[in-house]
């Protein structure tokens, strides 16, 4: 992960425009702490240009600085991970690799190339013979990449992965490859950015466009094999459908994985092999004994872990990609809450600790996400012994949520400034956290009775566990890739709105929901959840994202990833369900869909009157 930033002025000095971007120095370097460089250039007699870098080195033998200047006097600025599509030698950078292609080629070979990348990526690229700015986002836009267009108050023009709050700054849609000819423009007249859109951008978005964008007729062709399969169930197919188990016990596993073998082992191959290249291309040491000669026996992989259906098919088929010997980090995040004593532990108080009121409201991490994270974990142990899997207990309060928010979030999370943004944005970036006593982890053992705090209670359950973390290990967490489970339920169906569409208007409606969501991912999601990530040094990947597993769902009817005609927790991600409990993951097979901040419970701390949709006044306090 690397934080790259572009900024050009119209008669603007060179001085003038670092000092215009002096404050994201900071954000840019939380993103890519291993090599900063910059570089300034007149592009022509009008306008200047500074070129910055901030690097998280993955790749390579050593970190390879950005900006990256080629022969030719090229310049590139990327980030991204080629995952497949190129075979690039294990002690080469794919920075180095893209610079030497790159130097030599025209626009249309430039897209072909691009098309053919496999993972995330978003770059600025000048090229000086034609004296081109080229920038952009990859077909989901699962890295950041955000642009200030000029103005009359304002004649400059910046690009950034990541900036302070502005009103000005907006995302750059993920719709294909930008370019910005300076032998037409000067930024004060006739400014215009070109665009050459992806293959499969829709209509409507191209139409919604600044009208400074104009887009060309030609287009980028993906490497997504297939489009969506829009095909609605026949009579037959439905009958056939409905004779089949509506639960996922015990034998009715059996018989839903027979009747659908194929369809599953596909998609449990194209998903491995996912994670696989995602743990190929990592470093082999975590991030404190990078410069270590000792051999590293701490985790180099983490996975955002709730315990919920996503998280725990990432976990299980990770654990096939690595080394026996190497531990996995399982990040689970919850906000401190107040609950109430019950009656019978507040008579075990008066009897084993007369201190104790049995008046005042207890303090604890027991939420939703903690207590099906920790009963995943235990049934991960008990399917994949041989594994160390560290479950990793990051615990939040109110204060270092507020400082959090104010601190860095608020900036993060722009331009998006919704309540639910601000949800999302504080609960995945306290779960990214590392570098700190986040948490704790011990090997699991059958339940037994122990006493603390005058309470008796079981060491697997979820009753007043906080009073026990004193007694277990602190574990800091420096891992550099961070797996996620975005993009599972925007491609099988498994929000509730998919539910509420599939009720109105049946098999059409749900497709017509399914494309709309995988269409418009860049704009809602992706982007601000690799600027939040991103901010601890560490290179979050999606494996549901990735180009063939993609292809493969798309592939596939609907009935058999999404069946609602079955109960919730069932037929929302049917697919992944059966999955998950053949393959023993009966805890995480039948937990229906839950969103972060509600599960981790940041949105009980919060406003309980605000929606998800208003404006989010907290992100705006200075």
């Amino acid at each position: 992960m690397c934080g790259i930033c572009f900024i050009c002025g119209f008669l603007v000095p060179p001085l003038h425009l670092e000092n215009q971007i002096r404050s994201y120095y900071t954000l840019l370097n939380h993103r890519g702490p291993d090599a900063h460089e910059k570089k300034t250039l007149s592009v022509n007699d009008e306008v200047n240009a500074l070129f910055e870098g901030c690097v998280l080195w993955l790749q390579g033998r050593k970190p390879t600085s950005q900006p990256l200047i080629d022969q030719n006097g090229n310049i590139l600025l990327w980030n991204g991970d080629i995952l497949a599509g190129f075979e690039i030698p294990r002690d080469q950078s794919d920075t180095e690799y893209l610079s030497d292609e790159l130097a030599t080629k025209e626009e249309r070979e430039i897209l072909s190339f691009l098309g053919v990348i496999k993972g995330p990526w978003s770059l600025i690229y000048f090229q000086k013979k034609t004296k081109r700015l080229y920038f952009g986002r990859d077909i989901f836009g699962r890295h950041s990449l955000l642009w200030q267009l000029p103005s009359e108050a304002f004649l400059m023009f910046m690009i950034s992965s990541v900036c302070r709050q502005n009103e000005c700054v907006k995302e750059i849609p993920a719709l294909g490859l930008f370019y910005i000819d300076f032998f037409e423009t000067n930024l004060k007249v006739q400014f215009t950015v070109h665009l050459i859109p992806w293959s499969h951008a829709a209509e409507e978005s191209l139409m919604c466009l600044d009208p400074v964008i104009k887009v060309k007729e030609h287009k980028i062709i993906s490497c997504i094999r297939n489009t969506l399969d829009m095909c609605i169930p026949s009579d037959t197919i439905l009958e056939d459908i409905k004779s089949l188990p509506s639960t996922l016990d015990g034998e009715n596993t059996k018989i839903l994985h027979l009747a659908f073998k194929s369809d599953i082992e596909n998609l449990l191959k194209v998903l491995t092999n996912s994670i696989q290249r995602r743990v190929d291309k990592s470093p082999l040491k975590c991030r404190n004994c990078t410069d270590s000669q000792v051999r590293c026996d701490h985790s180099r992989i983490a996975v955002l872990f709730s315990g919920g259906l996503d998280s725990a098919m990432i976990a299980l088929l990770l654990d096939s990609c690595l080394m026996e010997s190497e531990s996995v980090d399982l990040l689970n995040v919850a906000f401190l809450q107040r609950v109430s004593q019950s009656n019978e532990v507040k008579k075990k108080c008066k009897v084993k600790n007369s201190s104790v009121s049995g008046n005042n409201p207890i303090m604890n991490y027991e939420v939703p996400d903690r207590i099906s994270g920790r009963q995943c974990w235990q049934q991960l142990q008990e399917i994949r012994p041989l594994r160390k899997w560290n479950f990793v207990e990051i615990n939040v309060k109110s204060d270092e949520l507020a400082q959090g928010r104010q601190s860095n979030i608020s900036h993060l999370v722009a331009p998006q400034t919704s309540v639910l943004d601000d949800s999302i944005g504080c609960a995945l970036w306290f779960a990214g956290r590392q570098g700190s006593p986040c948490g704790k982890s011990e090997k699991f053992q059958k339940p037994k009775c122990i006493w603390s705090q005058g309470f008796r209670i079981r060491d697997c359950q979820p009753v007043l566990y906080i009073f026990i973390s004193a007694l277990q290990n602190i574990l800091y967490c420096h891992t550099k890739v961070l797996l996620c489970g975005m993009g599972a339920d925007e491609q099988l169906g498994g929000y509730s709105r998919h539910r509420g569409r599939f009720l109105a208007g049946g098999w059409s409606a749900l497709l017509e929901e399914i494309n709309m969501e995988i269409s418009r991912i860049h704009t809602r999601n992706l982007g601000r959840d690799n600027r939040i990530l991103a901010d601890h040094g560490r290179a979050p990947r999606f494996p549901y994202l990735d180009e063939d597993v993609v292809s493969t769902l798309n592939s596939l009817p609907i009935w058999i990833k999404a069946n609602l005609q079955l109960p919730r927790g069932v037929g929302e991600k049917f697919i992944l369900r059966v999955a998950a409990a053949h393959l023993g993951l009966s805890s995480a097979a039948g937990l229906p869909k839950r969103a972060i901040q509600f599960g981790s419970r940041i949105a009980k701390l919060e406003n309980s009157k605000e929606k998800g949709s208003d404006s989010c006044e907290r992100l705006m306090q200075k």
